[in-house]
């Protein structure tokens, strides 16, 4: 008796031992915060979360804004006045230099003044490569014997292409439509609305795709205006110690002051001494003539 007592209490004990061996390994594992492992487990790496993915991005703004920058639309115009030797050549060079570059010639006026030739020209030469541009006005320029000036200004027209480029393309899309609504249109006067309005559309996406044409077209190629003067005509005139021009200057500076000194005189009269004169001298010629005509003798009587 006593040891079936023992042996079914030590079946309780190891029965009872073995389920608090159970609920041990069940519990759950301690939560962790902070970024903070357990002890004895390593530390996760860090995945291609969101913030790497935003530094990613952020690196690679920087290009796409140089990217942007690079397309920049830029029509340039140049101004180029040059002192030349011999007129009618240098205009045939500066011809030759532009057909060269695969530029050409707008217009070429040469003419005389004081019995030299001057010319005026424009010209268009490429000019969405700056660095073109301006090696093509070196070579120009290098034809003068002095550059009494020179200027070149871009304009910037990219804005202006992108604002014609989403009118055309809302514009398109209008088109679009209304050859849809034309197609399922059946009455005679929606068909003649629908095509009045589709043509309207189609007009104006013509005239703003020539638009962007021009402004291609300007782009591509600079204008330069050039004035060309003979060195003859850019010297000063002098004779000995003589300069004809400056006596010239100084007679006009004598009669705009003689002019001037008239205008005052005549503003001065007409304000002043004629008012003056009128309130004072007719009363004056009154009493005078009163006078005289009391001084005048009676008339004289007949004689019987």
């Amino acid at each position: 008796m006593k040891r079936q007592f023992l042996s079914l209490f030590v079946i309780l004990l190891l029965v009872a031992s073995a389920g608090c061996a159970a609920s041990r390994s069940a519990a759950p594992k301690p939560q962790v915060s902070g970024g903070v492992a357990p002890l004895g487990e390593a530390p996760a790496a860090p995945g291609p979360g969101p913030a790497a993915d935003g530094v990613t991005q952020a690196a690679s703004q920087p290009q796409s804004a140089n990217a942007a920058g690079a397309e920049r639309m830029i029509v340039y115009t140049g101004q180029l006045s040059l002192v030349v030797k011999d007129t009618p050549a240098t205009v045939e060079q500066i011809t030759q230099i532009a057909q060269d570059v695969g530029g050409f010639v707008i217009s070429s006026n040469v003419y005389q003044d004081e019995g030299h030739a001057r010319a005026t020209m424009a010209i268009r030469v490429p000019g969405e490569d700056l660095l073109q541009l301006k090696a093509t006005l070196a070579k120009i320029k290098s034809l003068a014997m002095t550059v009494e000036s020179e200027n070149l200004t871009g304009q910037d027209v990219t804005d202006q292409y992108a604002d014609t480029q989403a009118e055309i393309e809302n514009l398109t899309a209008q088109r679009d439509s209304y050859r849809k609504l034309l197609d399922r249109a059946t009455k005679m006067e929606d068909i003649l609305s629908i095509q009045a309005r589709l043509d309207q559309v189609q007009g104006q996406i013509n005239t703003l795709t020539g638009r962007q044409l021009k402004l291609k077209e300007s782009v591509k190629f600079a204008t330069v205006n050039i004035t060309v003067t003979p060195d003859e005509l850019a010297q000063p005139v002098a004779i000995g110690t003589w300069r004809p021009q400056g006596t010239a200057r100084t007679a006009f500076q004598a009669l705009v002051w003689a002019l001037q000194r008239l205008g005052d005189l005549l503003i001065i009269t007409g304000i002043c001494i004629l008012p003056a004169a009128l309130l004072i001298g007719f009363p004056l010629y009154l009493v005078v003539r009163f006078a005289r005509s009391r001084r005048k003798p009676a008339p004289a009587t007949p004689k019987p």
